[in-house]
């Protein structure tokens, strides 16, 4: 894209709020707060925990053939073919954009002062990284921040690069992983299988319990959410996240993210820089080209995922979709909600709140959703389809909306984002927000 068409473009009109202020961020002195990003933020939040639950429910898990004597299995197949051209690997992308993002927004309201960014940034990775390993070593194996955390360091080398060299570094690391998984192929040394094999052998070490006289293993997904004691979840949620990284090192997940984060760089600075969201001709015409390239690479990876295809094969032909399908996706749906937030911003407003807690709101859904389906908890893992476990998704992301909303009417941020920032700052945050002073009109 040229930076010269973006340039040229008339501002948003003045009665179109793109920004708001009630959200100050201490102690960086510019207080604004881009609306688009907290509702980009509380639409992906919502799509991930669609995604989220499957594993989470353990409908994921259920053998093909006890899934086709549901009820809705018929409704369940369809949904869950939707789920995967259009919602599946998309908006876990969106959310990387939006930590890029958020890091060009940082470093631009600190002046590009490295002297000032560089140590509040680090201690911001290293606070995020206390969180998520406290969620995948104590919660859930599927946590996202602690990878986000490690990479996030690495940007800090990124920060001035021109825009051209982030778009081409873009490029380069998506494509990666087809030739991580080449060269593993190639060398027949699949390293990744290592840290399985290490999970394996320490469960088998830790087995627990005797069922019909054999001895049985905590460590497979379906016995392992069937655990009803806290303490035996939380010693085989040690060994978990083995499994965790074997599989991000076997799919490179580490090139995508990064190139995600340097993608969202280059938009943070088009959006702060040059007026981006005030350009509409150009946001219309990267949804179509997302749209153009993106749909039918999602049809065709979803027939491939669908259909029949070599299982030798199909690691690179995944990698190789991935990289065609899943990120121009991701950039037509941010596109879009430019669009509308840039034109209409009332209609998704409301979803505002649950993108200002959206790292509060993740870690709450897997701790409900755990409460709901595993054995500790209500038990129901295993026993809906995939169309019953996205309503819950539904009604569970309906309350956080809710109770986002009316914590916000009360507090400043959201209770781990106000952790967070305690432990970026190193000083105690105030999380109440000041009570208005009543007005005398008594003369």
């Amino acid at each position: 894209m040229k930076t010269s068409v973006l340039a040229d473009k008339k501002p948003a009109p003045a009665n179109i709020r793109l920004f708001t202020t009630d959200h100050p961020d201490i102690p960086v002195p510019n207080k604004e707060r881009i609306l688009f990003l907290d509702i980009l933020r509380g639409i992906a939040i919502f799509f991930i925990l669609s995604a989220n639950i499957q594993y989470l429910s353990g409908e994921y898990f259920i053998p093909e053939a006890q899934k086709a004597l549901l009820k809705t299995a018929s409704l369940d197949y369809v949904i869950e073919i939707l789920a995967f051209i259009f919602v599946d690997g998309k908006f876990y992308s969106v959310f990387s954009i939006l930590f890029g993002i958020g890091f060009a927004v940082q470093y631009q309201r600190m002046n590009k002062d490295d002297k000032v960014f560089v140590p509040l940034f680090r201690r911001r990775m290293l606070g995020l990284l206390i969180i998520g390993s406290t969620h995948l070593f104590l919660i859930w194996l599927g946590d996202i921040l602690t990878l986000y955390a490690l990479v996030g360091f690495t940007l800090i080398w990124f920060r001035k690069f021109s825009d051209k060299r982030l778009l081409i570094w873009t490029g380069i690391l998506l494509l990666m992983p087809v030739v991580h998984w080449l060269a593993m192929y190639l060398t027949d040394n699949f390293y990744p299988g290592y840290f399985f094999r290490l999970h394996d052998k320490l469960a088998s070490m830790a087995s627990t319990g005797i069922a019909d006289g054999q001895k049985i293993t905590r460590f497979s997904i379906p016995d392992y959410m069937a655990i009803t004691s806290i303490q035996e979840l939380l010693e085989v949620n040690l060994l978990m996240p083995l499994r965790r990284l074997g599989g991000i090192l076997w799919e490179g997940r580490l090139f995508k993210v990064l190139a995600l984060f340097l993608l969202g760089i280059w938009a943070g600075r088009q959006i702060l820089e040059r007026n981006m969201l005030s350009n509409t001709a150009l946001l219309k015409k990267t949804f179509l080209w997302g749209i153009v390239i993106g749909l039918p690479m999602n049809l065709l990876r979803t027939w491939v995922e669908f259909g029949h295809f070599s299982a030798k094969l199909w690691p690179l032909a995944e990698f190789a979709l991935n990289a065609l399908a899943l990120t121009p996706m991701a950039v037509a749906y941010c596109a879009a909600v430019a669009i509308v937030v840039t034109h209409r911003p009332h209609w998704l407003g409301w979803l505002a709140p649950v993108g200002r807690t959206a790292l509060s709101n993740y870690l709450f859904q897997s701790l409900i959703c755990i409460f709901i389906f595993y054995g500790i908890g209500l038990g129901f893992g295993g026993t809906m389809g995939y169309s019953a476990v996205v309503l819950v998704a539904l009604v569970l992301f309906g309350w956080q909306v809710i109770f986002s909303t009316i914590w916000l009417n009360y507090f400043r941020f959201g209770p781990v984002e106000w952790l967070w920032r305690q432990l970026t700052y190193g000083k105690r945050v105030k999380l109440w927000k000041p009570i208005p002073t009543k007005l005398d009109l008594t003369g």
